[in-house]
């Protein structure tokens, strides 16, 4: 043992740590899966028994067997699962439809070729077109549409882009028109308001007033709107942001384009959504759906003309196989094609771009993503360390007599379809409902085809004869540690040594000493890296096609140092280990990679290897 080495030996011995509360192990984990996503959910018995008693208990809903908190019988309902080993895009890992008692208008029987209003998750089908028709995102709006940069215009459009339109941060007001609500002028001069002439309103896009516009009128009215905020400064929701985002993609594209065509050619015909079309109008194949339609017993616009250009942002129908068919391209992660950078693009879409007023909210392009509190949505397990935030990237649509929702978790693979006609409370009381029984049981699917004997945990070793490409013995053991919470190496002997005790003084005298304050916990973590190859490897003196699915050690660390001062919980929830990870190498290898070697058809696993340690793969005991 050189000087350098004893020294920090006697320092570290001899200093005396206090650690003070830091958030959770579990909290602090990478974004992404804990475990790897399910690979066969619809075989599931804990996912069927979770569905079953979910159709319960909507059952006894409708039935008025329990308080429903909905008018029941005005409501009919469409929910869907989808998931990746579903077997095929459009048909969903399991769904469930229930018509409305008092339904008199549109289909009798409602089921997933059933048409349904959307609204706003039309905008999540226009930022798809956007972002596949390769336009550049940084681009200001003003490069495709010179219009807006007209002097008598109120808003500086030459600084709004084209991806801040996308995200509701272009600063700009929801709409032009459809904020006024013609159709109580009368109300608003008895309650006091001024009286005002027709001429006061704008002269297109007033809901009782006037048709929607055109192109040439929308440009000219939007140059008399007043800004809401400056652009990035914070969200503000937009329809017109949508509509002036598909003019920018159709000038980028063809000046003859239009958005029906757009559609057609991004979404719905790659995804074979044959159902999905603007409201108003006959799907590209000239077939009249009408007899398809859910029309709600309440007020309702289905099929309502009056959307032309604002279409974009709300105006399209759809139904319950065809946004499965959307939500399984953006889990699939292939809606943009099926290269590594269409993939990664995908994953960029899913992320939030500013925050919202709650600490459980934040906002993408165009997605609002929520992540609610663990002990609220793993009711079960409040207090155990199996509880963690999961986010839900979701798109909501509300229309007169409709309210629908698209839900991505991916986390573990898996999305929700809601489409409710009738009354909109429903969705939320639903939603609630699905979220709270299918998530758990999801989770616990995960847990255990991770520890089944195909799975991870369990003793992997290797003798040193030489066969794997060591010449000396190793010897792995994985389990679930925390009470399930994660995947945990308990045991890595390599020719006798003790090379978890060996991580943890690594730790200590290399990184932990440059940054003395975090203490690592002593837990040896492992996360999936989201990053799988295959390759031809030596398994058991065999040589097969494999998969080598790559994992990190999670380094657990805290803030441990002691002191009188006020202000130590205020970076309780704070979470570091985000900033060690593949910081300590050896030879070239880092510490913290562990690559699990897989059968490439099963996704049996075969085997580990440690680079760092040049191990070669040590298999797993039968």
């Amino acid at each position: 043992m050189n000087n350098l080495l004893k020294w920090l030996v006697a320092i570290t011995t001899a200093t005396t740590w206090t650690v003070t509360t830091t958030a959770s192990p579990l909290e602090c984990h990478p974004q992404g899966p804990i475990l790897p996503r399910p690979r066969h959910l619809t075989k599931s018995p804990t996912f069927r028994a979770a569905t079953e008693k979910l159709s319960n208990l909507l059952d006894s809903a409708f039935a008025g067997n329990l308080t429903a908190g909905f008018v029941a019988a005005n409501v009919s309902l469409s929910i869907s699962v989808v998931s990746l080993d579903q077997a095929s895009p459009g048909i969903p890992a399991w769904e469930y439809h229930h018509t409305a008692a008092n339904t008199d208008n549109g289909t009798t029987e409602v089921d997933r070729d059933s048409l349904y209003m959307i609204a706003s998750i039309s905008k999540a089908v226009s930022d798809a077109i956007f972002i596949k028709s390769g336009i550049p995102a940084s681009d200001p709006i003003t490069k495709y549409i010179p219009e807006l940069k007209s002097k008598e215009s109120r808003i500086d459009w030459s600084v709004v882009t084209l991806e801040m339109l996308a995200g509701h941060l272009g600063g700009i007001p929801p709409n032009y028109g459809f904020s006024e609500y013609y159709y109580l002028k009368d109300y608003f001069e008895w309650l006091g308001f001024p009286t005002l002439n027709d001429s006061d309103f704008p002269p297109c896009g007033v809901n009782t007033l006037s048709e929607g516009c055109t192109r040439e009128e929308f440009l000219k009215g939007v140059l008399d709107l007043h800004p809401v905020t400056a652009p990035n400064t914070q969200p503000v929701y937009s329809n017109i942001a949508f509509t002036l985002l598909i003019y920018a993609v159709r000038e980028y594209t063809s000046s003859t384009a239009t958005f029906p065509q757009l559609l057609h050619d991004y979404i719905t015909s790659p995804l074979n959504m044959s159902n999905t079309f603007i409201s108003g109008t006959l799907p590209p194949s000239g077939k009249d759906l009408s007899p398809q339609a859910v029309i709600p017993p309440v007020p309702n616009n289905f099929n309502a003309t009056t959307y032309k250009d604002d279409a974009p942002g709300g105006g399209l129908v759809s139904s319950l196989g065809d946004l499965s068919s959307f939500v399984h391209a953006i889990l699939s992660h292939s809606i943009f094609g099926t290269s590594p950078q269409a993939e990664a693009r995908v994953r960029e879409w899913l992320q939030p771009r500013s925050f919202l007023g709650s600490p459980n909210t934040f906002l993408g392009q165009p997605w609002e993503i929520y992540r609610p509190r663990p002990e609220v949505l793993f009711p079960d397990k409040k207090g155990e360390k199996e509880a963690h935030t999961v986010t839900f990237v979701s798109k909501d649509g509300s229309a007169y007599g409709y309210r629908s929702r698209i839900v991505m978790v991916d986390e573990y693979g898996i999305g929700f379809v809601i489409l409710v006609a009738g009354d909109p409370d429903s969705l939320e009381v639903v939603y609630g409902a699905l979220a709270s029984i299918l998530i758990p049981a999801i989770d616990e699917v995960a847990r255990e085809e991770a520890t089944s004997p195909g799975g991870y945990t369990g003793l992997f070793s290797e003798n040193g004869a030489g066969g794997n490409g060591s010449s000396v013995p190793v010897e792995v053991r994985f389990d679930m540690v925390d009470g399930r919470s994660t995947l945990g190496l308990i045991e890595l002997k390599r020719n006798g040594s003790d090379l978890v005790q060996g991580l943890e003084d690594a730790w200590t005298y290399s990184l932990g000493w440059f940054l003395p304050a975090l203490k690592n916990s002593g837990t040896w973590r492992l996360y999936p890296a989201e990053i799988s190859t295959e390759a031809e490897e030596m398994v058991g003196g065999k040589k097969m096609t494999v998969v080598r699915e790559d994992w990190r050690i999670w380094w657990d660390v805290g803030v441990t140092t002691k002191s009188d001062l006020p202000g130590r919980e205020l970076v309780a929830g704070d979470c570091s280990s985000w900033s060690v990870a593949d910081w300590v190498y050896y030879g070239g290898e880092s510490l913290d990679r562990v690559v699990f070697i897989k059968d490439k058809d099963s996704g049996e696993v075969l085997g580990v290897e440690f680079p760092f340690l040049r191990t070669g793969v040590v298999r797993k005991e039968r």
